[in-house]
């Protein structure tokens, strides 16, 4: 389970769901810049679309290893942010939808102590949004909705199984947590022949008197923290051949299994969790 190796015939495919609700508006530190938390997750998203498609170029141009759909939800909306009619991307169509390219400056300082400015242009699929409440229970109805369709196609039936990516900031404002819980269950049941979807759950903020937690154990996932509970709960229990990243980003002994969540994460670990979730675990071809 969960070693297909992806190529051409076998695709798979990635899903990333945002809040863009108001509270998204919140500033914390990013490279050493202050943005709120929407202009954050729109910069490290764009960034991980920009990494998606140089993995997938050869020589003979984008390979669609895989298909990429990029949800926003906010307000009453839960709308496809790529491309309004379609849902999933193929990966070699992926430049066609960046019409703009942003210029970022990051200063970094020198060994000898003086500082060095990097330029460089960065497509952008995605602009930050913040407006409104959380309906995540019908963000994760349409997730599941897709990705069964997606997981349906006969193409499809022996791939490596789609990996969700559920941002976020906060509770959802169109649920309990056992409809949560209930809904991200049936997630996890789609799959393939090579395993279940999926779900990794992250949830981000600037509190710093709250413990943070990434890719929890058992153990650490029967947290006091009622929120954190209910997200490890809802999280995929990461298959055995990603437990040697996970050990190593951790940087402890702690054994699997690992949950697919992080609580009260930084932007860094955001990254973390994106890198990880969206690294092949097989060589493509």
């Amino acid at each position: 389970m969960y070693e297909q190796e992806i190529t051409r015939r076998h695709r798979t495919a990635f899903v990333i769901a945002i809040d863009q609700s108001q509270s998204m508006l919140e500033e914390l530190q990013f490279d050493g810049r202050r943005l709120s938390k929407a202009e954050a997750v729109a910069e490290v998203t764009n960034n991980l679309l920009n990494e998606l498609v140089m993995r997938a170029r050869r020589d003979d141009g984008i390979r669609d290893y895989y298909d990429i759909a990029l949800i926003g939800y906010a307000g009453n909306d839960v709308t496809p942010l790529i491309d309004p009619k379609r849902t999933f991307i193929p990966v070699s169509e992926m430049p066609l939808y960046a019409p703009a390219t942003i210029r970022r400056s990051t200063e970094r300082i020198l060994p000898d102590g003086s500082p060095a400015v990097h330029v460089e242009e960065c497509p952008q699929w995605i602009t930050s949004r913040a407006d409104g409440d959380t309906p995540m229970y019908e963000a994760l109805l349409f997730v599941r909705d897709m990705v069964d369709e997606w997981c349906l196609r006969p193409q499809n039936a022996e791939s490596f199984p789609p990996v969700v990516f559920n941002i976020t900031d906060g509770e959802a404002s169109d649920c309990d947590e056992r409809e949560l819980i209930d809904v991200a269950g049936r997630i996890k049941s789609l799959g393939t022949s090579d395993g279940n979807v999926l779900l990794i759950n992250i949830h981000i903020s600037s509190n710093p008197l709250v413990r943070p937690v990434i890719f929890p154990t058992e153990e650490e996932a029967d947290t006091e923290n009622r929120y954190a509970r209910i997200l490890a709960e809802a999280s995929s229990v990461m298959p055995e051949p990603f437990n040697e990243m996970i050990r190593m980003q951790r940087g402890d002994l702690c054994m699997p299994p690992y949950r697919g969540m992080s609580f009260n994460a930084s932007v860094a670990e955001l990254v973390t969790m994106l890198n990880i979730g969206s690294r092949s675990v097989t060589d493509m071809r």
